[in-house]
């Protein structure tokens, strides 16, 4: 992490970020008695700081600015845990009942009101030191793009909880490969169009591409694959994926003009259309911005192996189809679209569930 961002927790840390509207905001200096304004301008933050107009980039109160709506973001994630889901009944009609106590601290009990069931927040994380929120704010901040580190850093400032960066990647790890292993299970919608794209994302020396197939209707993911190498074999091995997944084949695939998808489409033996799009057609934007915000998110992320991305391309495919709002869904996940579930999820809904299976 730059020193830059590093300097901008520690200002979000200490309060000095004032929201004044949607693109415009206040940021305190630290070392004098002294607001900068930070503003959204043709398609960019500027600062009325010296050093965002010496250098022309991105300086410390940017990035705090930037940090304090990530941070704003995930609290509407934390208060909805605070009130966890009953995992016998699966309602909503729950209240605090006291707490237990452990060798680690204080533990919060629920009653569910519906079925008169008592339980933790605590209940699918069994052997974890930290408390569910901890663990599933912590993936939440993930994919919304902070580092490892950050995360480290808020979750000490917010919460009084400590915990390392390696202990963060270790949960990511865990419980997205739990709820990957429980979503598998399920038959994901098909509609008559389906896009299909790679992007590469850098692994210490080397790049590594994550293919990715997307629903157009719905705009869920269906599969993702990694692979060192664009062949053929590679892009099989996708569409091979999004039809065990989905069940049928599409009427029509778009994919841009890699030879690959031509030879692999064969695959559907002969029922799909293929359809190439350049990117003078825009035939695949909808993948295109995905890819988008996926690059930013991986950028932070920093990968070491190519596990890691892995784990990160799975946990994204979660996020984006069942956490994440899309503004073009009317703020509605592709899962709510594609009526695999009824109203927003949290990662603690998904742990549960999955643990409940």
């Amino acid at each position: 992490m730059s020193k830059r961002k590093a300097r901008a927790v520690e200002i979000v840390a200490k309060g000095l970020v004032e929201k004044v509207s949607e693109s415009k905001f206040l940021v305190k200096s630290e070392s004098r008695d002294k607001w900068y304004e930070v503003e959204w301008q043709q398609k960019r933050w500027v600062c009325s700081c010296p050093d965002f107009s010496k250098r022309g980039r991105a300086c410390k109160h940017i990035y705090a600015v930037m940090y304090w709506q990530f941070v704003q973001n995930v609290a509407v994630s934390c208060e909805k845990l605070t009130h966890p889901s009953c995992p016998n009944c699966g309602g909503f009609e729950v209240v605090k009942c006291g707490l237990r106590r452990n060798k680690f601290g204080p533990v919060q009990r629920y009653l569910c009101k519906n079925c008169g069931k008592k339980f933790t927040d605590r209940t699918e994380f069994r052997g974890m030191r930290k408390s569910a929120l901890a663990v599933a704010a912590a993936l939440d901040l993930y994919f919304k793009g902070l580092s490892l580190r950050q995360i480290s850093h808020h979750l000490k400032n917010t919460t009084g909880i400590a915990v390392s960066h390696i202990t963060i990647r270790n949960w990511v790890k865990k419980y997205v490969k739990m709820i990957d292993s429980f979503l598998t299970n399920l038959k994901l919608p098909n509609s008559e169009r389906w896009h299909a794209d790679e992007t590469v994302v850098r692994v210490e020396d080397r790049h590594i591409l994550i293919w990715t197939l997307l629903d157009s209707e719905s705009r869920m993911i269906l599969a993702t694959y990694i692979s060192k190498y664009r062949g053929v074999d590679e892009a099989l091995n996708l569409l091979k994926k999004g039809k065990e997944v989905v069940g049928k084949s599409p009427d029509e695939i778009v994919t841009d003009g890699l030879k690959s998808y031509g030879k692999a489409v064969s695959v559907f033996d002969g029922e799909t259309i293929h359809v190439q799009s350049s990117l003078r057609k825009g035939l695949n934007n909808r993948i295109e911005r995905l890819f988008r915000d996926m690059k930013l998110k991986s950028k932070i992320s920093g990968f070491r192996s190519e596990d890691g991305v892995k784990v990160f391309a799975d946990g994204y495919r979660i996020y984006h189809n069942f956490i994440k709002p899309h503004q073009s869904l009317n703020d509605k996940t592709p899962a709510e679209i594609a009526g695999l579930v009824e109203g927003e999820l949290s990662w603690l809904d998904l742990i549960r569930r999955s643990a409940k299976r």
